[in-house]
């Protein structure tokens, strides 16, 4: 039957043995029969086969590591194996699929489960040519090679197992996701050289990259992570609406950038997450040290999602956490947060002797921009003048969505000058921008009121906010489109 599919069939019962050549060798299929694991392995190795039958009790070699074996070796890991087991359920069954069997069976299976099962796993194939193995292929090992194989691939399988314990044992032991990203990249570059981590994560509203990278990184470094890390976000198609994207950049807590150059860094390994049609995000690891290649364990594909699924749940934990404090048309804090924090930095201040300022803004005339284009307009020119607000003032401010309309900023140990300097900077900022809308192009204009608070002034957070709406009055009643400072009376 030089055209029939070849079955080698490993049991070492010969009434198995038997049966299951009758049976298979009546459907049309050739039959090549070893009595123990060692003699399987290497009759598939010697002439490879279209499938393999076999049992996971055999003599010298159980049926499960000897899958392991033939599903880690490149010649033979496309090779269906089936195998065949005395347990109903139990731990023949799990682990045989972690092993990478394609079937599991019971070893008494009748024909009408046998048959079908190997005929479900040849499909779409072609038989190997007599002899199976390509021309040039060393020659199949002996018996000691075989069991020193198997001994390295349950080593591996060992070490893989545990590296994902350890990985789980950060997403159980650490909360903050800031702190279990460091964690993470710390573990991962302890066994694959890596430089830096980029993952991105979508909830299908709001979407977040986040970068690890040296203690000492200068800007270009981290500038090519995350142009990198969005690269690839893009090419895998995770949604993401850029006024409801952010991106965190975390010093990982280790030095390491000195010997990369700028440009090199490459992803030695990518893993994109779906949940059905949906892609949920991805998580990569970068080298650019020169020789440094793909491989090793850090880099197989079931760490990088293990790491991916604990950092993941750190960042939506984190998110609810936003979300009760965030307004969900803009992203910036509600006012509700923000009155709480306003509170905090004004018993600060007062504590270190600390000024702080506050903005008020109310965009203009903003009513006729709704009468004229319709809310849903108006809800994007409330979520693009967020994103200026945001991209205006620092880090350590707090802008937020104040009201309607409305939004309010306190800046911390600043002063009314300073911060009469950013107030421009948002108006000029708003003047110049041009918004998504029909035709005709939209502009828009804001009013600022601006107050700061002195030490050893008194009144409360309250007094200060105050003095800004007035200062925004005056803006407004004024002609609109300016800044008005009210500064702090002084003692």
């Amino acid at each position: 039957m030089p055209d029939a599919f070849r079955i080698l069939l490993v049991d070492d019962s010969e009434t198995v043995t038997e049966m299951l050549s009758w049976l298979l060798g009546s459907a049309g299929y050739a039959i090549e029969t070893a009595g123990d694991g060692v003699k399987g392995v290497r009759a598939a190795f010697r002439s490879i086969p279209d499938i393999v039958v076999m049992s996971t009790r055999l003599p010298r070699l159980g049926g499960i590591q000897a899958c392991r074996l033939l599903k880690a070796d490149p010649a033979t890991r496309d090779v269906p194996v089936i195998l065949l087991t005395s347990e109903e359920a139990g731990e023949d069954r799990i682990h045989a699929a972690r092993a990478g069997a394609d079937r599991i069976l019971l070893w008494d299976a009748s024909p009408e489960e046998a048959l079908p099962a190997v005929r479900e796993c040849l499909a779409g194939r072609a038989p190997r040519p007599e002899g199976g193995a390509d021309p040039g292929v060393a020659p199949p090992p002996d018996d000691i090679e075989i069991l020193s194989r198997v001994n390295g691939v349950l080593e591996a399988t060992l070490f893989e197992a545990s590296l994902l314990n350890e990985i789980a044992h950060v997403g159980r032991e650490v909360d903050d996701f800031e702190a279990t990203a460091r964690a993470l990249f710390r573990l991962l570059r302890e066994i694959s050289p890596a430089e830096a981590m980029g993952a991105v994560f979508s909830d299908g509203v709001y979407s977040e990259g986040v970068s690890v990278f040296p203690d000492e990184a200068g800007d270009p470094f981290q500038a090519e992570v995350r142009r990198r890390t969005e690269r690839l976000r893009d090419e895998a198609g995770i949604p993401f609406a850029p006024d409801r994207a952010l991106w965190t950049g975390i010093q990982g807590g280790f030095r390491g950038s000195d010997g990369v150059a700028p440009g090199s860094l490459v992803p030695r390994a990518v893993c994109t997450v779906r949940a059905g049609e949906m892609v949920k995000g991805l998580m990569t690891v970068y080298s650019g040290i020169g020789g440094a290649a793909p491989g090793g364990a850090a880099t197989k594909e079931p760490l990088l999602r293990q790491a991916f699924m604990v950092l993941e749940n750190a960042w939506l934990y984190r998110q609810i956490a936003r979300i009760s404090v965030t307004d969900g048309l803009t992203g910036l804090t509600n006012v509700r947060h923000f009155r709480e924090q306003m509170q905090r930095e004004h018993i600060r201040a007062r504590r270190h002797n600390d000024p702080y300022s506050v903005l008020m803004m109310d965009i203009d005339h903003f009513k006729k921009i709704n009468d004229l284009y319709g809310h849903p307009v108006g809800d994007i020119v409330l979520r693009e003048m967020a994103a200026i607000f945001r991209e205006a003032v620092r880090l350590t401010d707090l802008p937020a969505r104040y009201g309607g309309e409305e939004f309010i900023v306190i800046l911390p140990r600043t002063r009314l000058p300073e911060a009469a300097i950013v107030g421009e900077r948002i108006r000029e900022a708003v003047e110049r921008k041009v918004f998504a809308a029909p035709s005709p192009m939209l502009r828009c204009t804001v009013s600022v009121g601006i107050a700061d608070y002195l030490p050893g002034t008194e009144g409360t957070e309250k007094t200060v906010i105050g003095r800004a709406d007035q200062a925004l009055y005056s803006a407004k009643s004024g002609g609109r489109n300016r800044v008005v400072c009210r500064p702090a009376p002084e003692e």
